[in-house]
């Protein structure tokens, strides 16, 4: 398993980068504050659309209604064909409430 590395041990890291980018003649160039990375003070309008041409949507309600009839229809039609053929436990009892058999009717 690899292990994380913590932020101390990363920031100890970067800062002996940047300590041997110095050595070797690097520059950091400081920047004002309130600078930004904008070009030209707005965002980079080629990767996504502000304002996108609403489509048309297709009307589903005739769709709709005839999935809901078949449901409607189905399950209609596997309730009463369960209804006649279930059977049900029934318990029965002798007069002090002790259970004698069990019937299915």
């Amino acid at each position: 398993m690899i292990k994380r590395q913590t932020k101390s041990e990363l920031r100890k890291q970067l800062q002996l980068q940047t300590q041997a980018f110095l050595k070797q003649g690097g520059e950091v160039a400081e920047v004002e504050t309130g600078a930004t990375g904008l070009i030209n003070g707005s965002y980079r309008n080629a990767g996504f659309i502000l304002n996108p041409q609403r489509q048309e949507r297709t009307p589903l309600n005739g769709v709709l209604a005839k999935i809901d009839a078949r449901k409607a229809e189905r399950t209609q039609t596997t309730h009463t064909a369960t209804k006649s053929t279930r059977q049900r436990k029934k318990v029965i009892y002798d007069d002090f409430g002790e259970p004698l058999r069990v019937v299915f009717e």
